[in-house]
């Protein structure tokens, strides 16, 4: 997993480098905020249950941007290991899947049919 892991910091982008309003908005308000959680307590379930929250306040902040069969997820772990990975690359290869977002530790899913595939890296 070191390869896989220096692959990503290798890609990863800071919120100055996102070209998509949508993705910067969501790095400042989502991202940031639930990432101020000591990096310790990263992993436990109070970080994703921050994080779930903070994306659901996201979300019905910006009834503009996101509608009602829109489909917004969290996936843990997706690079803990080959079969992880894996999983991952299938589901954001999806048709279906028009924003994917790597944050190493888990990656986030957009199904949302007005947007064009795109796929971040982001360093958090």
């Amino acid at each position: 997993m070191i390869i896989s892991y220096l692959k990503y910091r290798r890609k990863a982008q800071g919120k100055y480098h996102l070209h998509s309003p949508l993705v910067f908005d969501l790095y400042e308000k989502v991202l940031e905020k639930a990432c101020e959680v000591p990096r310790c307590a990263r992993n436990d379930s109070n970080f994703y249950e921050e994080l779930d929250k903070r994306l659901k306040d996201f979300v019905n902040d910006n009834p503009l941007i996101f509608k009602e069969n829109d489909t917004v997820m969290i996936v843990k772990d997706i690079h803990r290991d080959r079969q992880n990975e894996a999983d991952w690359e299938r589901l954001k290869n999806d048709e279906k899947v028009r924003l994917s977002i790597d944050c190493w530790r888990f990656g986030m899913i957009f199904v949302m049919d007005r947007l064009k595939k795109e796929h971040y890296i982001l360093k958090v």
